[in-house]
Parts: C-alpha cells; sequence; structure tokens
C-alpha cells in the first residue's frame, strides 16, 4: 500500500512510550498513517475493580463489598501536520458520563519549543504529569489536590520544550482556573503555572513523563512546579489568591539479575490566602513510595511488591474545609506485571486514619489494569 493511502500497522512499542512519544520527535508506529507526517493513534483503557473495608457495609458493622468500573478511556492523538499535532481523549466519570478528557493541538516546531493548546495537564508535579490513570501509587495520592476542570485537566495554553541534551525540561501555562459568575474570581484572572525537572541519567523528552518505564531507561529526575491565580482562593464575599507549590523526585533503575528498582516521593504546599475556603484546604502533604520488580516469571508476569505512605496536614480550623480533611494512610501490596504496567493486577491493603469525626478507613483491594494503542 502506497503512503497516499491509509494503511493500519499494529503498535510494536508498548502504550506507555507510544504516549510519550507523541510529544517528541521520535513516533511509535502509528495505528493508522497516511505519511510521516499525517497518522493517527487509536487506544483504548480500563479500570475494574474489587474493594472490601471493615465496618463499611450498610449495617455499619460488616465489610464491604464492592465492585467498580472506575474509569475507561478512549484515547487519539496522532499528526495532521509535519508541526501539527492533535489528542482527543474521552473517559467514563462516576457517573457513567462519558466526558472530554483532553482535546488540544499542538503547535510542534522542535525539541526546544512547543506550544500545546486547548484541554489537557497544566504543570504540576511529577505525579499529575504521570496522569491520574498512571498514578506512582496504587490509587491516585490525595496530598495532589491541584484543582482542575475533569481528571486534572484545565482549559489553556502552555509552552513547553527541553534543553539541555534533553536533560531539562520546561514548562509555562496560562489556563482558566477557577472561573465563573458565582466564584471568587469575579475578574477573570488567569491561572498561571510553570514546571522545571532535571535528569541526571535517562532523558523524558515527552510532554508528559511515565510513572514506571519497566527497566527501559533509568531515571534519576528532580522537579519543581508552581501555581498562581489572582482571586482563586475564597468565596465570591471573600476572595482570595490562590498558591500552590511543590518539589518531587523519582529514581528508577533496571540492576544485575534483571530486576528494578523504583522510588518516588512528592511534597505539596497549598495555600488559599486565609480565606477559609471550603474546596481549597491551606495545607501541606506528601507522599513516599518504593518498589521492586522481580525479574523472574510467574506464570504470565511478574511480582512488584510496593509499599506507599502519604499524608494531608490542614493548617488552618475550617471544620467545612472539604479539602481540608488531614489524611494519613499506608498502603502495602504487590503488582503482577503482566505486559509491564500497562497491563497488570494490583493487589493491596491500606489503612487510612482521618480526622473532621470521619471514620478510619481499613481496606484491601484488587485491581485489573488495562493500557493499550493499537
Amino acid at each position: 500500500m502506497t503512503t497516499q493511502h491509509s494503511q493500519f500497522r499494529p503498535s510494536i512499542l508498548p502504550m506507555l512510550i507510544g504516549l510519550a512519544a507523541i510529544s517528541s520527535p521520535a513516533y511509535a508506529d502509528p495505528t493508522f498513517a497516511r505519511n510521516d507526517d499525517q497518522f493517527i493513534n487509536i487506544g483504548v483503557a480500563a479500570r475494574a475493580s474489587y474493594r472490601s473495608e471493615k465496618d463499611a457495609a450498610p449495617s455499619g458493622k460488616d465489610r464491604s463489598n464492592d465492585f467498580d468500573i472506575e474509569s475507561a478511556r478512549l484515547y487519539t492523538n496522532g499528526k495532521l501536520h509535519k508541526y501539527v499535532s492533535f489528542e482527543l481523549n474521552t473517559e467514563k466519570d462516576a457517573n457513567d458520563d462519558i466526558k472530554l478528557l483532553d482535546g488540544r493541538i499542538g503547535l510542534e516546531l522542535n525539541e526546544h519549543f512547543n506550544i500545546f493548546v486547548g484541554r489537557f495537564l497544566p504543570p504540576a508535579s511529577r505525579a499529575s504529569a504521570s496522569a491520574p490513570y498512571y498514578p506512582p501509587t496504587f490509587d491516585y495520592p490525595f496530598s495532589e489536590q491541584a484543582p482542575s476542570k475533569f481528571a486534572g485537566r484545565d482549559n489553556g495554553a502552555s509552552i513547553w520544550g527541553v534543553l539541555l541534551n534533553q536533560k531539562l525540561k520546561y514548562h509555562v501555562g496560562a489556563f482558566e482556573g477557577r472561573s465563573g459568575s458565582t466564584t471568587s474570581n469575579q475578574s477573570d484572572n488567569l491561572s498561571f503555572s510553570g514546571r522545571l525537572s532535571y535528569n541526571f541519567w535517562d532523558t523524558e523528552p515527552g510532554f508528559y513523563n511515565i510513572a514506571s518505564y519497566d527497566g527501559a531507561k533509568d531515571i534519576l529526575a528532580v522537579g519543581a512546579s508552581y501555581r498562581f491565580q489572582k482571586d482563586g482562593a475564597g468565596t465570591l464575599a471573600n476572595p482570595g489568591d490562590y498558591r500552590y507549590w511543590n518539589v518531587d523526585g523519582r529514581l528508577e533503575k533496571a540492576i544485575t539479575g534483571g530486576g528494578v528498582i523504583g522510588a518516588e516521593g512528592s511534597y505539596y504546599r497549598y495555600d488559599n490566602d486565609n480565606t477559609q475556603d471550603p474546596e481549597i484546604a491551606k495545607g501541606k502533604g506528601f507522599f513516599v513510595t518504593g518498589s521492586y520488580a522481580f525479574p523472574q516469571e510467574i506464570g504470565i508476569g511478574k511480582i512488584q511488591p510496593k509499599f506507599v505512605y502519604e499524608q494531608f496536614k490542614n493548617d488552618e480550623n475550617n471544620a467545612l474545609a472539604i479539602a481540608g480533611l488531614e489524611r494519613k494512610r499506608y498502603d502495602l501490596g504487590f503488582s503482577y506485571l503482566i505486559n509491564g504496567s500497562n497491563l497488570r493486577i494490583d493487589t493491596y491493603y491500606y489503612k487510612e486514619t482521618r480526622n473532621l469525626g470521619q471514620p478510619d478507613i481499613d481496606g484491601i483491594a484488587v485491581r485489573f489494569h488495562i493500557a493499550h494503542f493499537f
């Protein structure tokens, strides 16, 4: 088939590399291609789980038993021109409605300077850039509390690129943030955000980083992000400025014998300008996680034990604050990696303590996770 006609080629790279590649000079084999500058990738993802929590049944004294389709996504991305990319993704929300997840156009001139416009992930922590669908923790970290339109996304524009032989990555963006006639932001101020990250070992050149490369790359990375929106916190009667900053780091290395060690940590600080905002807490939080993927295959996959510790502390006495709930949690379990992190089964125990009169949580979970580009 000539390049003047559409052709089908199955992807030969893992889906996680394909996601990163769409924002870098190198591309995975596309699902449909007219030529090297016009193609489309199509992917699917889903997370189905079983959870059982102590004293969480309707009786109040029995264990709960809940099956859930946590998420289902359809991904499409590709290129319309040598220098123009696109992304259009949808997701099933908690009410089983289909919503727009990402919808953006990219002007990708070179590795040093690119522009994204539309709905996508604003610059924030490394865990956020991995996307809520691919967290380094078992569940998406609650210490990451940046406000969004949906699933961490916002409408806006961002300039980004890589420098110093792809070691240094930068993002600078302007987004809608908090907006609307009944919010604190009556002047319709934009939310500004930025991020710098540096890779000491292998590089991560695309717009997104990946939560885990499953040993395909050795990662030693540090990063920091900042957000600000004038009148982005508080209420209509009592507006204030919103500020957020974080620092984070990631270690991942394949060791002798084929095993892969991984560790990640992130610290967050939130400021609502002392407005007692019921949705944006003034507080701080962090998480740390570590893992080791054994090299031996057992059946059709590999075992990856993992632990997580996380907490969030509210710095103001606001019992009405939804986001101000103080929480401490640890998770201990393992992933069964059938095709790396893209096709796996997570099994873990979690225990969480909370304040504001909320009951503590003591539970177990099993989650099936699939993510694949065709």
